[in-house]
């Protein structure tokens, strides 16, 4: 027998939950870039600086994504600790760009605003990027300059990942840098880039930077690739959950009123 009132208590509990906002899953670059075991130190990279978050937070992002044989130039030239996260966000553009949007840029290019940029770390105009296309279709992709002097290019080499308008992964053939990111942070900007990153990874302020000095685990880097795919799957799956729960306990909580 139900009790009185049950039948409309329980409807209207149907109407709440079935109203319940749910947390849609955010686009999350660590899972994108996990399906590309060439690209695990661009990657690895990303979440060490604290990137991968930055991006992730963004609702329209372009990431123009490194193959581990391009990462090995960057390696090479043995940075500035401070400045990592400057060239690498370099390469994350604050507009969508996929490969059909690259051929349609008006008048032929498109002058682009980056996350260093968005930093604030970047002086004058360093930290766009322009985008253009040249003789026979390639792209490429240029960092300007504080005093307007060309930068080296990069080509683009295909799409990796695309969802319209949200996020677009856009592999291109080397790194790209500027005198002006790789130049030292002020100590104020440095700092507090640090303890951000440490705050986000549950660190303390150096274990990142260590991290990111550090090179990739031996052989092929399935363990790296394999913890990544791991935190990748978990991490993508954050978000769909709260509307589920919802829905199984109006019913539970239905079949016990009426």
């Amino acid at each position: 027998m139900s009790l009185p009132g049950a039948n409309s208590l329980a409807v209207l509990l149907l109407l709440l939950l079935s109203t319940w906002p749910t947390c849609p899953a955010a686009h999350n670059i660590t899972a994108i870039l996990a399906a590309r075991r060439d690209m695990a130190e661009f990657s690895r990279l990303l979440t060490s600086t604290g990137l991968a978050d930055d991006i992730n937070d963004r609702n329209t992002i372009t990431v123009l994504a490194v193959d581990d044989a391009g990462m090995a130039a960057l390696r090479a030239r043995h940075l500035r600790r401070e400045a990592l996260p400057h060239v690498l966000s370099l390469h994350v553009l604050v507009d969508y760009y996929d490969r059909a949007k690259l051929h349609r840029l008006p008048g032929g290019s498109a002058d682009v605003s980056t996350l260093f940029q968005a930093s604030g770390d970047a002086p004058g105009s360093a930290g766009m990027v322009e985008i253009s296309e040249r003789r026979g279709g390639s792209v490429a992709f240029a960092p300007q300059e504080e005093d307007d002097a060309p930068a080296p290019a990069v080509l683009f080499v295909r799409s990796v990942h695309e969802a319209p308008y949200n996020i677009s992964v856009l592999q291109v053939g080397a790194v790209m840098s500027s005198p002006a990111a790789e130049a030292p942070s002020s100590p104020e900007s440095s700092r507090h880039r640090a303890t951000d990153v440490a705050h986000k990874n549950g660190t303390r302020p150096g274990d990142d930077d260590a991290a990111a000095d550090a090179p990739s685990r031996g052989g092929d880097g399935e363990g790296d690739r394999a913890d990544g795919g791991d935190r990748a799957k978990k991490n993508g799956a954050i978000g769909a959950a709260p509307g589920g729960w919802a829905f199984l306990l109006a019913i539970k909580i239905f079949m016990v009123l009426v």
